[in-house]
């Protein structure tokens, strides 16, 4: 099977969650995989993730200089023409349009994968008839095995081949340090949906009663922070490793996941993780919370402050839980996901 992969993807800032899922997964899936890539942020790759580029066809193309994309889309659609099908690796307007629009012209086969059912998707977009058009177009959806986003997207596409697969963590590539520098940690861009505004009032609670604690954010987007923060923005993937490693808890009352990659590299640092009580969590070995009880929260957080033997005991349990979490697992379910979808 030849696939293409769409829209450009960009690197640098502007490199995602999806993205990084995309490489992990499609480096090891076995196919002929061709990938569009932003060549403008190309030089702006992370080193950790060259090796997994080398794994695929790379087409040249270019979204986010506006003299270059018609050009950049006249090349992802020559790769589109060679190929079996194409595949969106996200489920933003932008990126199934872009898709769709070489699934037209190309006359392949589209594939949508779906990591969050977005506003986007219930209907709140300028671009929503475009969205609408390419998932009817679509030979079927590929969405993470989350109950909360496989249920929705049955509602939203009633009558379309809906499959689950899932994502990983290279368990090897995380550690842990005995120097510490963040006594909480949160990862994730600057949103209602990642549970800010519980955050807030979690930390500032913790604050309140050890007021020499710092909590530390990696993300974009931040403008205000909790009190006794500290904001990181976005980072490499080897200074995130560090300060996951340099972290004592991790803080994540976020309500809303697919697949949350960053609880996955928190378990995998020997982290202890604290989160809601809530369905995407379920999939985690973590230490959960009754949704939205924040005194509780809190009180959770400065227990394991305080003791670092309850820290290290639940350290061990997270990263053994996240050697279960495998990229080839994944993969192989991705695979075949991919088959049924195609050619059953």
């Amino acid at each position: 099977m030849k696939i293409l992969i769409s829209p450009p993807m960009r690197f640098g800032e502007e490199f995602t969650g999806a993205a990084r899922r995309t490489l992990e997964v499609y480096s090891r899936i076995d196919e002929e995989v061709y990938l569009c890539i932003d060549k403008n942020t190309l030089s702006k790759v992370d080193p950790d993730i060259l090796p997994l580029l080398k794994k695929f066809k790379l087409v040249e193309s270019s979204s986010t200089l506006k003299r270059d994309y018609i050009q950049g889309l006249l090349h992802c659609l020559s790769a589109a023409r060679k190929v079996d099908a194409i595949l969106s690796y996200s489920e933003f307007s932008l990126s199934v349009s872009y898709s769709y629009i070489l699934s037209l012209l190309s006359s392949k086969p589209i594939l949508i994968f779906v990591h969050h059912v977005t506003e986007e998707l219930r209907g709140e977009s300028r671009l929503h008839l475009l969205i609408k058009l390419a998932f009817k177009r679509s030979k079927g959806i590929i969405c993470l095995d989350s109950p909360e986003v496989f249920n929705e997207l049955k509602k939203i596409f009633p009558k379309k081949k809906i499959l689950i697969s899932t994502n990983g963590i290279d368990t090897e590539k995380y550690y842990s340090s005995d120097e510490k520098i963040c006594d909480g940690l949160f990862i994730g861009n600057y949103g209602e949906r990642k549970g800010i505004q519980y955050l807030s009032k979690i930390w500032g609670l913790v604050a309140e009663r050890k007021s020499d604690v710092k909590l530390c954010i990696l993300g974009k987007g931040w403008k205000e922070l909790p009190k006794n923060a500290v904001y990181y923005g976005f980072v490499s993937e080897e200074k995130k490793k560090e300060i996951l490693a340099k972290s004592k808890v991790f803080i994540f009352p976020s309500l809303y996941e697919g697949f949350s990659l960053a609880t996955a590299e928190a378990l995998a640092s020997y982290l202890p993780v604290v989160t809601w009580d809530l369905p995407w969590a379920k999939r985690f070995l973590t230490v959960k919370i009754s949704p939205y009880d924040v005194e509780k929260f809190s009180h959770i957080v400065i227990d394991l402050l305080d003791n670092e033997e309850k820290r290290k005991k639940l350290g061990k349990e997270s990263r053994k839980f996240a050697e279960t979490l495998t990229w080839k697992a994944a993969s192989d379910m991705e695979k075949k996901a991919l088959y049924e979808i195609l050619y059953h």
